[in-house]
């Protein structure tokens, strides 16, 4: 039986994991375009909101990571649907959190060749965290 604390933590971790989903990919698109934006003006405002949604989605992201230990009973691993949800939300956490930290200490002095890994790592993270919330919906829906 599913008791009630499980039902709040299960709804807080849906509705907590959307802002850090929503602000990585804006993140991700911002960036992107400033980095390949030849009026660099303009490459700077984009790149300042990237900096900005990348911040709020590592913050974000404690919230999201919190609900779902909660809603799992606090396990890091679990079993079939869980454990593949957890493959992908573990590292998509850390990646968050390593991209989050990179960008804090950098903030916007980066030169072209490390903000191009940047970008590559962040399109790994994104990858990551649309594996965790395919897999999440599908531990929902229990398929």
């Amino acid at each position: 039986m599913i008791g009630i604390s499980s039902i709040f933590w299960t709804q807080a971790h849906g509705a907590a994991t959307h802002f850090p989903i929503a602000f990585l990919f804006g993140a991700a698109l911002f960036d992107a375009i400033g980095f390949f934006l030849p009026d660099s003006s303009k490459r700077r405002s984009f790149q300042i909101t990237g900096h900005w949604l990348l911040i709020l989605s590592g913050l974000s992201s404690f919230g999201a990571v919190f609900s779902g230990l909660a809603a799992s009973r606090w396990s890091v691993s679990g079993t079939g649907a869980l454990l593949q949800h957890h493959l992908f939300a573990w590292p998509a956490f850390a990646l968050i959190v390593g991209l989050t930290s990179w960008r804090i200490v950098v903030v916007s002095s980066p030169s072209r060749r490390a903000f191009a890994v940047y970008l590559s790592v962040l399109a790994f993270t994104c990858a990551f965290v649309a594996g965790a919330a395919w897999s999440g919906g599908e531990l929902l829906m229990g398929h």
